[in-house]
């Protein structure tokens, strides 16, 4: 059978759910985070690369020009920073604001987050009615169907920076958004 568009073949790779997400600060459940709509993290590293000039392109293997002249570069680690944003919507739980913001705002007191993202489908159940079932291709890039898994980031030392609050006459819809800065990230598997 010839496809319609005349494109190339797909196979399907799959579905999943990642409607299974939590956001929390670190040992703080009586401190509610609101209705949070968007979290964004930047975690970077400062990598210097040097050059050896004093070697000016002597005998060394690896000239892109296969003469075996290449010339050798270093990579120097320095320091790594976070940075990140946590979009809310003021709502229902808002009178804990401003705690929320002595909490994330205190330079001498940094918090520790938790970002925790589930994701996969439950196992299939079979039916009596029949109908095929769309295999899954293997795409032997660990993305496709999973049974359920998790994933939890380790936000530390985060500090909030900036806030914004927006509101708009045709919704009413009070907005924040807060910038925080932090010193590390872990990610940790969960299994269980």
């Amino acid at each position: 059978m010839s496809a319609v568009y005349s494109r190339q073949q797909t196979v399907y790779g799959g579905s999943f759910a990642s409607d299974l997400a939590a956001l929390t600060i670190a040992g703080r459940r009586d401190l509610p985070l609101g209705i949070v709509q968007n979290v964004r993290l930047s975690y970077a590293q400062s990598v210097a690369r040097i050059y050896d000039v004093s070697n000016g392109g002597g005998a060394i293997p690896g000239g892109s020009d296969g003469s075996g002249n290449g010339v050798p570069v270093f990579y120097v680690g320095g320091r790594t920073n976070g940075q990140g944003s946590i979009a809310r919507v003021l709502g229902p739980q808002s009178g804990a604001l401003c705690e929320f913001y002595r909490s994330m705002g205190s330079v001498c007191s940094p918090q520790d987050l938790s970002f925790t993202f589930r994701g996969g489908c439950s196992p299939q159940v079979t039916t009596d009615n029949d109908t095929a079932r769309t295999e899954t291709a293997d795409l032997g890039n660990a993305a496709g169907t999973a049974q359920l898994t998790a994933v939890k980031y380790s936000i530390q030392g985060a500090l909030m920076t900036n806030l914004g609050i927006t509101v708009g006459a045709q919704d009413m819809i009070v907005n924040e958004n807060i910038d925080l800065m932090f010193a590390n990230l872990e990610c940790d598997k969960i299994t269980g």
